[in-house]
């Protein structure tokens, strides 16, 4: 009651106050915004709907005249408030606050401190990496900016101004100044977009945005491992998206990282796509050379990929379907700015449905395996599925602590059956991957934080030949591997000026890794190869960085690592420079040592399916040594007018692999020998931007010879996955809602080791080698082509949705990917020439909504 009186006293009061103007005019000054409500309620007969502490301490000065269309009293609110008003029905108006999916208009005018209009001043926008330039009065507009988005205003001879879009909320149009600074002063920043938008290059690392990255060549969708394929000095002999060879390194050799966790296997359906959906993904750092000090573990290309980790305002997500899988996304906030949860969901619809898609694909992946079999077998059966699914739950009990849990899992299910009139033969094939981080994050102050993690994964492969006859079980072949590994980190990071860091921090993972090959018979239990070790590693980094934007930027890092049951340390310095010639002109070096105690070997005792042949082994004492490399690089980058040229050149050592985690299969199956590795090689890349089409094209030379004992007269031989020779050449265009690429693949053919078919005239047939490696397959190429479209349906602005198509190997191009000869493992044995031929012509279509 006295509340009640109390405002009609107020209200009698501002109406007298008000009397100098019209009896139905208020003038309120510095009045608290519910008070200020209150009064236009009144006046315009409306409702507000707010909630109450949005509006704590906010004072208004306005007039209110009801003479004033509500539209334009609404926006001189939002304008003074810097809140958002809407007009939700006839007499309803809903107050919030701005959010990341709101958008605004903004416009202005660019002057110079004499109050000169500045003409074609580059405006550029960070959170769509798009530019406008003003016009002859420095004017310029740009609507739909994401609210909260950094727009850069920058021109030779002035000081970059950086400004936000909520500040366009307050005056329409506003002259923006810009001060005049001596050239040789300037603090120029680069935002260098580096393939497409949404992937960029800084220094040493390329950063992947995966929301929002352009269509790739030959993708409707942003595939994690397929896009860094794009990059130069980054090979796939074999076709896929997980085998990653970067500069001359296998695989193995790559540290792949969800959210802290290492993984084990990256792909599906045997490799040919990535394990990763790219729509849980936030952003994936991809290291070539100047690997960070606290990365360990692995000696060549480094793929930390990082899901969401701030707490959505609203319920967002997205879901979708291709032709093989579909999937669910969704962002859930749950205590508003404390917690929230990420998760997601993946499965293929392959062991239901067989498109054309999965078919082509089954084509490429089961060549040359019993499940390609021309001999037709009666009741053949094949299911195969795969499924993959994240979860992210973030709690931030305070602005300066956060507290993450992950997990990730991914798995690969195969079930082939078939049978003839006497026995009935299965193979089963499952291979898992799982892992689980927590992560505690304080920050002390702006300049000291604190970061203690720990995690554990486990992979798991499972393979099964089963004989029956004609339903008991007459011979089981398995091949069993799996990993366990946890471990923890602890890393504290000081930021003690602008230009200076120092951080530091402790390591520890303990990793437990079987393999058995093993054939069972009602009668016995044949063991024909196991191992079972573990290996703790205890590992202590530190890093300094010093950058002067206007001179050079220092990286300088060592690590140490003590491999406890082998008894043996590794000392490794990182550094990496780079020196700004000019504003548009750079050089860069790298150095670095690394080791690493886990490999996969090759094996060909388990060989009935072909499929995963490759297991996880630890480094011990006698066969397998600890690996290290070393690598040298140097670098040059010159960016002006939209064109960008990057060229680098890199050596690098490799000592103690084995000709087992080298990957033979002939002509020294089974052996063991210790040997090395020389890798060098030249990356060259090149750019033009133009308004709405950009290409770009990249020519990567490699080199790597190996050198084994008692092998080759102990002399260097090329790699079996050397590549010398492959160029890149990709567009793009862009025009209203659409979005075409073009991609071109060109390279020399892979090395092999050519053999003939010698008859020793017992009817035992001999294959007789060449010079190892001493030849190469035929030169690959192919065309991919991609198209997207977003749109909207209905005048919903949070729901977006968007329709892909691509098509790979365009021209249906039947490249050799691989060749290799054995004879069968039989008394009638015969000559066999493998050969491997690529992915014929391979249509795709995709279809998503985001909300």
């Amino acid at each position: 009651m006295i509340r009640l009186l109390c405002a009609c006293i107020f209200l009698w009061s501002m109406s007298v106050f008000s009397q100098e103007k019209t009896s139905s005019t208020i003038v309120l000054e510095d009045i608290p915004l519910p008070e200020v409500i209150n009064a236009i309620e009144q006046r315009y007969d409306v409702k507000f709907s707010y909630i109450d502490s949005l509006l704590d301490e906010k004072k208004v000065s306005i007039v209110v005249d009801p003479k004033l269309p509500l539209n334009d009293l609404i926006i001189k609110l939002q304008e003074r408030t810097g809140l958002k008003f809407k007009i939700t029905g006839n007499n309803y108006v809903t107050i919030s606050a701005f959010s990341k999916k709101d958008s605004v208009s903004v416009c202005g005018y660019i002057l110079d401190d004499e109050e000169k209009p500045l003409k074609d001043i580059r405006i550029f926008f960070k959170a769509s990496r798009t530019n406008i330039s003003t016009d002859k009065n420095g004017y310029f507009e740009r609507a739909n900016v994401p609210y909260n988005s950094a727009i850069l205003v920058s021109a030779p001879g002035f000081r970059q101004k950086v400004l936000k879009s909520e500040d366009f909320l307050t005056k329409k149009c506003p002259k923006i100044y810009l001060l005049h600074v001596p050239e040789e002063v300037l603090d120029e920043v680069f935002i260098q977009e580096y393939l497409a938008k949404g992937i960029t290059q800084n220094k040493k690392v390329i950063n992947i945005d995966l929301k929002d990255v352009e269509v790739l060549p030959g993708r409707t969708e942003p595939d994690i491992l397929q896009s860094i394929q794009l990059t130069p000095g980054v090979n796939n002999p074999y076709e896929t998206a997980s085998g990653l060879f970067v500069r001359g390194s296998t695989p193995h050799q790559n540290l792949v990282l969800w959210n802290g966790i290492k993984t084990y296997q990256q792909g599906h359906f045997f490799g040919m796509l990535s394990a990763f959906n790219p729509y849980v993904a936030k952003e994936v750092n991809f290291y070539k050379n100047g690997v960070s000090a606290k990365y360990g573990d692995r000696i060549a290309g480094i793929i930390d990929i990082k899901t969401e980790n701030e707490i959505p305002e609203y319920f967002t997500g997205s879901a979708g379907i291709n032709m093989i899988n579909g999937d669910a996304v969704a962002h859930i906030p749950i205590v508003r700015d404390k917690l929230s949860l990420q998760v997601s969901g993946r499965r293929s619809y392959t062991d239901v449905l067989e498109t054309f898609t999965y078919k082509q694909f089954s084509d490429r992946v089961f060549q040359n395996t019993k499940i390609n079999d021309t001999i037709a077998l009666n009741d053949e059966k094949n299911d195969f599925y795969y499924t993959d699914y994240n979860a992210n739950l973030i709690f931030k009990p305070s602005a300066t602590q956060k507290l993450e849990f992950n997990t990730v899992y991914s798995k690969n299910d195969l079930d082939f059956r078939r049978n003839d009139t006497t026995e009935s033969f299965s193979d089963d094939l499952v291979t898992e991957n799982e892992g689980y981080n927590i992560k505690w994050k304080s920050s002390f102050s702006k300049d000291l934080s604190l970061e203690i993690n720990a995690y554990y994964t486990k992979y798991l492969l499972n393979y099964q030949f089963i004989t029956r006859d004609p339903d008991i079980i007459t011979e089981i072949e398995s091949k069993k591997n799996s990993v366990r590994d946890y471990g923890g980190e602890l890393h504290l990071n000081y930021d003690f000026s602008t230009y200076q860091s120092l951080s530091a921090g402790y390591q520890y993972s303990n990793n437990n890794t079987r393999y058995a090959f093993v054939t069972t018979t009602p009668s016995y239990e044949l063991i024909l190869d196991e191992d079972d070790r573990f290996v703790d590693t205890h590992s202590a980094y530190t890093e300094y960085k010093f950058e002067n934007p206007k001179n050079y930027y220092l990286s300088a890092g060592l690590r140490f690592n003590h491999y406890t049951e082998l008894n043996e340390s590794f000392i490794e310095p990182r550094v990496f420079v780079q020196k700004y010639v000019s504003k548009y002109w750079e050089i860069n070096t790298s150095a670095e040592y690394r080791s690493q105690a886990t490999s996969q070997i090759q094996e060909s005792i388990i060989s009935d399916l072909s499929l995963e042949n490759q297991v996880w082994t630890l480094a011990n004492k006698d066969q397998f040594p600890i690996i290290s490399s070393y690598q040298f690089t140097f670098g040059s980058s010159f960016r002006k007018n939209k064109w960008y040229l990057d060229i680098g050149g890199y050596y690098k050592n490799i000592d103690d692999i084995t000709s087992l985690t080298a990957g033979f299969i002939n002509p020294i199956s089974n052996t063991y020998q210790n040997g090395k590795s020389r890798i060098f090689g030249v990356d060259f890349f090149l750019k033009k931007r133009f308004r709405n089409y950009k290409t770009w094209v990249s020519y990567s030379y490699i080199d790597t010879r190996n050198r084994f004992e008692n092998i080759n007269n102990e002399e260097f031989f090329p790699g079996n996955w050397n590549i010398e020779h492959t160029v890149k050449w990709s567009h793009f265009y862009k025009l209203k809602n659409f979005q075409f690429s073009l991609g071109w693949l060109w390279h020399t053919g892979k090395a092999f080791t050519n053999a003939t078919e010698v008859d020793d005239g017992s009817g035992i047939v001999i294959i007789e080698f060449e010079d190892i490696n001493g030849n190469n397959l035929p030169v690959y190429h192919r065309l991919d082509f991609s198209a997207i479209y977003d749109f909207k349906i209905g005048s919903n602005p949070y729901v977006k949705y968007r329709l892909g198509v691509s098509v790979l190997n365009l021209y249906n191009r039947k490249n050799l990917l691989n060749r290799e000869f054995r004879t069968t493992n039989s008394l009638s044995n015969q000559f066999i020439n493998n050969d491997v031929f690529s992915l014929g012509i391979t249509p795709n279509v995709s279809f998503r909504i985001f909300w």
